[in-house]
């Protein structure tokens, strides 16, 4: 481990140098890296308090990059950081790190545990192919231009669950300041499990700042077991109740929240967003009690103390997008759908009146003959008046064996039935069965 022990000290001074160490600490001195030229650390960057890195040139890494220094530990407009670790990285300590260049390579996560700047007032943050995780915390980008975040197959992960269930949503907070028409920005988001679902924010009028503009945006999934649908509710949101019909239409929401937010304008800026989302978060492959049709997406803004409506914008069901137009209002958002699809029809509920379980593959079972059964009640009684049979399951039917497991005699059997369909349908239902072999 080298330790920098001096007041001041020069790491490198000429171009094209290369300096390999197993670890870097800093104790609290000036290191200075010129223009050109290279510093390779096979390990950990530590940096203490006091200490500075004047760097000019390019410095990687293969482990964690640590700071305790409240300047920010490096020049905020010059240099570039390369985390060049093949396992995963992080960036931490006690007080944020201000990167000119951050350069994420190999493909391996990278991780924040603490808020970070980057981006100068030309710099980037290039995502390469590796995942950039928020992990609850703020990137925060200074350089104003689009190109400011750049990626090959990588993608920044925002989502985790609101609170309560939840510790929080990373945020990406970009300086747009005051980009006008043209400036197209792409928020490179994507889930955790690598699908990219960026949200795009094409400027189509400048706003007016009062400091240095910013448009915040994170996002999340919600849980697909929750009951109601789409909970975590987003902080400061309350419910999902559309006021036009005084129902809460969790079940015809996607399943994803967006929250976006602007700061430093007196006058907003104006631009076409687009928000992206995943096909198991309409329908209800990923579990949940979803119903309704995709393209009849529209995103649904939050406006503070209720549900805004209409809900505005197009969906592309090709590209799984919804775009609203001339947005200039931020807050918290989702997709709303149109009014629940009908249930499917049910058709004739039936019983039949014999059945023989002898294992051919035909009529072996006996049950309701329905497609759309919610619960069922199904009792079977022998002539004496005893249970031979009793389920509570909609997918189960009696296979002729009594309650002690043995095969139950031919004959004829007293059924009693109660059932509710998905239609709201009742049935109360008494009869006779023929077990016949």
């Amino acid at each position: 481990m080298l330790k920098n022990l001096f007041s001041s000290f020069l790491l490198i001074a000429s171009a094209n140098f290369t300096f390999a160490q197993t670890n870097l600490f800093n104790g609290g001195t000036d290191i200075t890296v010129d223009l050109g030229a290279i510093v390779y650390v096979d390990g950990h960057i530590i940096n203490e308090v006091s200490g500075f890195v004047h760097n000019k040139g390019d410095i990687y890494l293969t482990r964690d990059w640590t700071n305790r220094e409240p300047s920010g530990c490096l020049d905020p407009t010059t240099g570039t950081v390369i985390l060049d670790g093949a396992t995963t990285q992080t960036i931490t300590g006690t007080q944020s790190t201000t990167f000119n260049n951050l350069d994420c390579r190999q493909g391996s996560k990278k991780i924040l545990n603490i808020n970070t700047y980057v981006g100068g007032s030309t710099g980037v943050l290039m995502l390469k192919s590796s995942p950039f995780d928020l992990n609850s915390k703020i990137v925060i980008v200074t350089n104003a231009a689009p190109a400011a975040i750049t990626r090959t197959t990588g993608y920044i992960i925002s989502e985790s669950e609101a609170p309560p269930t939840g510790n929080g949503y990373g945020i990406v907070d970009w300086k747009l300041g005051n980009s006008g028409a043209g400036k197209n920005y792409t928020y490179p988001f994507g889930t955790t499990t690598g699908t990219y679902i960026p949200f795009l924010f094409n400027v189509k009028t400048a706003g007016v700042q009062n400091g240095v503009g910013s448009l915040s945006v994170s996002t999340y999934p919600t849980s697909t077991t929750a009951n109601p649908n789409n909970r975590p509710l987003p902080t400061n949101v309350s419910n999902l109740i559309d006021l036009s019909v005084s129902l809460d239409v969790s079940n015809i929401c996607a399943d994803r929240y967006w929250i976006t937010d602007a700061f430093n304008y007196n006058s907003n800026p104006a631009a076409d967003i687009i928000f992206t989302y995943r096909d198991s978060e309409w329908d209800n492959s990923g579990g949940s009690n979803n119903l309704l049709l995709e393209d009849s997406l529209r995103a649904w803004r939050w406006s503070g103390n209720q549900w805004e409506n209409p809900p505005v914008g197009i969906d592309n069901p090709t590209m799984n997008q919804v775009t609203v137009t001339g947005a200039s209002f931020f807050s918290q958002w989702t997709l709303l759908g149109d009014e629940p699809l009908p249930p499917p029809p049910c058709g004739e509920f039936f019983l039949p009146n014999a059945f023989s379980p002898n294992a051919d593959g035909r009529n072996d079972l006996f049950r309701p003959r329905s497609i759309c059964i919610r619960d069922i009640n199904f009792i079977i009684y022998n002539r004496w008046g005893n249970p031979v049979f009793e389920s509570t399951d909609v997918a189960k039917g009696w296979d002729g064996n009594t309650p002690e497991g043995e095969k139950a005699n031919p004959g004829v059997y007293v059924y009693v039935l109660k059932a509710t369909l998905n239609d709201g349908s009742l049935i109360d239902q008494k009869g006779t069965v023929t077990l016949v072999k």
